[in-house]
């Protein structure tokens, strides 16, 4: 039972971490989609966690192996949730998402966290003994590989929060003031998902026990080159301005088809088979998919943005990125309850009219608060993102343009994901398997 509420509750955070995202990139003007944010990171750390739980889960289930690892695990995630809420509404961390803070409510907080999390490795450290592994398996093995994924995400887990807390236990211990920002966060964090990257189609074709790494070359031959050919066609696009565009398709497209081999291979190389596959298989398949989606997006995102401030002036277009930006007017009009400065700007491209956007400066008069309404223009490939600023005192306005490659399939990779988790979570086997763990007690009466 722990693998469905493990999963029903990663379906959740997978869909609240997305909206996040997809609200700060639409609402806040400034083009970023994460800030490593102790928010941010508060979600983000029992999201790995659980995550990590998932995939443990399946080796107890299967294989009898790992039993204290994942009940840890399980202990860990829902305390990191609790931690969480205790960083960042007890006052204890600054964040622009700290809405709430109260001293006195953090300690009830802490008191809740000690009780629930204290307990429970209090229980779990009197039980230790009663939880006996069965399985073993050698170091190549299916087995072998989820523990290579569990000690990535809760290695990366750890990462986030070292830098997340690092400020508070600088300022306890040393009396500074310390920022732990996103070059922190990247550089630590992203080998660790590279390593994942590349282990995930490998470990998920893995037979259990012991497997032979020869046998997993043939049906993953093709998917390691299509792999290299969407990494190649990256760096080609790129004109070779950066590595890093090459490797997140890469990685993201090897997990990609690799959960397609993977898919092809259960149904014996038939498709006439493969509607027929449990939907959990689909859901891992769909999962892993969403992951690689979402590291194809932000990598082509981060290497190929286009970002341009300058202080525009109304009918004097400007280029950016091959399109021509042209600022035909600012309007105030007047809302319900603010004051907006509604700008016009028209963007083309080789003379032909691609879109017409109109962001807004907002101000709010109760609030005494300006807020920034950026437009988007949406695509497939690209967003063009416009951002009106203040008027100049040499006449003209502030206008921020960014060009953003591929960013919506950050979002459409989250949303493939928490469908896979609920693909799986649909499989009939949850339900077979709680129907018969009721029916055993009744069916052992009569031969006791």
């Amino acid at each position: 039972w722990v693998r469905p509420w493990t999963l029903a509750a990663w379906i959740f955070l997978t869909l609240g971490i997305a909206l996040g995202s997809w609200w700060a990139y639409y609402e806040l003007g400034w083009g970023g989609f994460w800030f490593w944010d102790p928010v941010e990171n508060a979600s983000f750390m029992p999201w790995l966690l659980a995550a990590a739980l998932l995939h443990s889960a399946i080796v107890v289930e299967k294989r009898e192996a790992l039993k204290s690892w994942t009940i840890l695990l399980a202990i860990m995630a829902f305390g990191f949730s609790l931690i969480g809420t205790f960083i960042v509404r007890s006052g204890v961390i600054t964040s622009v998402h700290s809405f709430a803070n109260d001293p006195e409510r953090g300690v009830f907080i802490l008191g809740i966290l000690a009780f629930f999390v204290g307990g429970a490795l209090t229980l779990y450290a009197a039980r230790a003994s009663e939880m006996q592994a069965k399985g073993v398996f050698s170091m190549v093995s299916r087995e072998t590989a989820l523990v290579v994924n569990n000690i990535l995400l809760a290695v990366s887990a750890l990462v986030v929060f070292v830098g997340t807390v690092w400020p508070l236990v600088a300022e306890m211990a040393w009396g500074r003031k310390l920022s732990v920002g996103a070059p922190f966060f990247e550089k630590a964090f992203t080998p660790f998902m590279i390593a994942l990257a590349i282990v995930l189609p490998l470990g998920a074709m893995m037979p259990w026990k012991r497997a032979r790494l020869g046998k997993l070359v043939r049906p993953l031959a093709p998917a390691f080159v299509l792999a290299l050919a969407c990494a190649g066609l990256a760096w080609s696009l790129e004109t070779g301005r950066t590595l890093l565009a090459m490797v997140a398709t890469g990685l993201g497209s090897w997990i990609i088809f690799g959960a397609m081999a993977d898919l092809w291979v259960r149904a014996g190389r038939k498709a006439a088979r493969l509607m027929r596959l449990p939907r959990a298989d689909w859901g891992k398949a769909a999962a892993h998919s969403g992951l690689g989606i979402v590291f194809t997006g932000i990598g082509l995102l981060m290497a190929g943005q286009v970002e341009d401030i300058r202080v525009a002036q109304i009918g004097q277009p400007f280029e950016v990125a091959g399109y021509q930006i042209t600022l035909d007017k600012v309007e105030e009009v007047e809302g319900p309850n603010y004051t907006s400065h509604t700008a016009t700007l028209r963007v083309e491209q080789d003379g032909r009219l691609i879109t017409t956007l109109h962001p807004e400066k907002r101000a709010y008069p109760v609030q005494a608060m300006p807020t920034t309404e950026a437009d988007i223009d949406n695509g497939f490939l690209r967003d063009i993102y416009l951002v009106i600023g203040d008027a100049q005192d040499g006449g003209g306005w502030a206008v921020r343009t960014y060009i953003k490659p591929f960013a919506n399939w950050i979002w459409a990779g989250c949303l493939m994901m928490a469908f896979g988790g609920l693909l799986s979570l649909s499989d009939r086997r949850y339900r077979v398997a709680a129907g018969a763990r009721k029916s055993a007690p009744l069916a052992a009466t009569p031969a006791e």
